[in-house]
């Protein structure tokens, strides 16, 4: 059995990230984080092979997470 595609989830409303787990969860590895500096330091300790990204959030919005996450060497391929 091959390994599943691991897909970053970045939504400040629970019930988004509820619903996209729900719907991708039995094809892809899905992990969700509910902000933009959880989200970067969930990519310190796994690879994605994929990132949907909220744009709208608190704090660090999701142009800034993008931002950051493409001046990262080891990430800046991952698409969004």
């Amino acid at each position: 059995m091959s390994e599943k595609s691991s897909i970053l989830v970045v939504d400040d409303q629970r019930v988004n990230l509820e619903f996209i787990e729900a719907l991708l969860d039995e094809e892809y590895d899905v992990v969700t984080s509910n902000s933009g500096e959880d989200a970067l330091n969930s990519l310190k300790s796994k690879e994605f092979d994929l990132i949907l990204l909220d744009i709208h959030m608190p704090d660090m919005d999701g142009f800034e997470v993008a931002k950051q996450i493409q001046n990262d060497p080891k990430n800046k391929h991952i698409p969004f």
